[in-house]
């Protein structure tokens, strides 16, 4: 995904983060393989038809596509409906399935267990000092703590979460109009349990942007990227340094 200013396109913080292994993924995916074998044992088992086996094996290939899509609707799901919930418009009819509507009463779980004031709701942020653009869920006061926050409804809490929040809070701070933003956090909502889970982000903040930029600058240099009028993609190829521009 690319996003434009100015007629430029900038790659986005996940894609530059594509760039990381995954390994919890490798698992999950071969657990979706099984589980849908399991579930599919009578025709594993049927001796007058192999081919119903042979089916069977082929869609276990394709299981975790399956589950990966139906999740990530019920997570869109969510997200959409925090969206309006926090702007104040009719929010239970994008609640479309179990899932989603598990993982909003998280969300309200949470909110009603803290103070929470929303201040901007799906922030918009472009790094031209560093080449890639984002955009994340919210800014709001936490207890008092004006904080950058993101919702996740995966399976768990994974650490290039902490890189991402990283990569936007430095984007955000780049522009000079912008009240700069400090504190970082990750709210995880179960779309299994219905429990939220509040995760701040205070040690290893340069660190991670420091990573986060090194992935950015590897991004660059591993092949030649079609984005429109990219300066880092001719200084990628040219190793010509890039002309930087303040954000106003």
């Amino acid at each position: 995904m690319a996003y434009e200013k100015d007629g430029i396109q900038y790659p986005s913080v996940t894609t530059i983060l594509g760039l990381l292994d995954k390994p919890a993924l490798i698992s999950w995916s071969a657990n979706c393989a099984v589980e849908y074998v399991a579930e599919h044992m009578d025709a594993m088992q049927d001796v007058t038809d192999v081919h119903r086996g042979e089916e069977v094996l082929e869609n276990a290939k394709k299981a975790w596509r399956e589950k990966r899509d139906d999740s990530a609707s019920s997570g869109t799901m969510v997200h959409k409906a925090i969206e309006a919930y926090i702007g104040g418009l009719d929010f239970e009819s994008l609640l479309q399935n179990d899932e989603a509507r598990r993982g909003f009463e998280a969300f309200l779980s949470w909110e009603k267990k803290n103070h929470v004031e929303w201040l901007e709701s799906e922030v918009e942020v472009f790094s031209l000092k560093h080449g890639y653009a984002g955009r994340f869920d919210v800014i709001a006061k936490v207890n008092g703590f004006r904080t950058l926050i993101d919702f996740k409804t995966s399976k768990g809490i994974w650490d290039e979460m902490s890189y991402q929040l990283c990569a936007y809070r430095q984007a955000y701070n780049e522009n000079k109009n912008n009240e700069p933003l400090e504190n970082l956090a990750i709210l995880h909502l179960s779309k299994e349990t219905g429990e939220p889970t509040y995760k701040a982000i205070e040690k290893n903040i340069e660190r991670y942007t420091k990573l986060f930029n090194s992935l950015t600058e590897a991004y660059y240099l591993m092949k030649n990227r079609r984005l429109k009028n990219n300066p880092f993609v001719k200084a990628a190829k040219t190793g010509e340094p890039v002309e930087l521009k303040e954000i106003f």
